[in-house]
């Protein structure tokens, strides 16, 4: 290719508009799953699981009734995509990602106001859990 022939090549490449992929919102939460109506709770709250999401450990789609798992997805069009499933063992804390509303994160309340600073807010927090009720919660570092 002549000298010519590749600077005008490397131009037109320059003038092409690069698009930039928008990123999502991510989640991350921990909590008991349910099925209503055939749709994936936690708290309450509904979370789709499609052909991206990943079930890790042996986990899959039939065993998420009343399982202890951490969550991890994207929003997306108000919709709340799974796109990794892990089954865990309840613990006394707790790492999240998301809105807090209301004083609430994933449904979950506090017993001491610890999230009330952040109210309005999309943030990955460490939480301690008593079972029912988040506390000391905080930024992730």
């Amino acid at each position: 290719m002549k000298k010519s022939q590749r600077l005008l090549l490397l131009l037109a490449l320059l003038m092409v508009p690069v698009v930039h992929a928008t990123s999502l919102p991510e989640f991350e939460l921990t909590g008991r799953t349910s099925w209503q109506l055939g749709q994936l709770m936690v708290n309450g709250i509904p979370f789709v699981i499609d052909q991206q999401t990943r079930f890790k450990g042996g986990l899959n789609e039939d065993d998420l009734g009343g399982t202890w798992v951490d969550l991890e997805g994207v929003v997306q069009d108000g919709w709340r995509y799974v796109r990794e499933v892990e089954a865990i063992d309840e613990g006394d804390e707790m790492e999240l990602e998301g809105p807090i509303e209301r004083g609430r994160m994933w449904g979950y309340s506090t017993s001491d106001d610890s999230l009330a600073p952040f109210e309005g807010r999309w943030l990955e927090l460490e939480c301690r859990f008593d079972g029912m009720r988040l506390s000391h919660c905080r930024e992730d570092d």
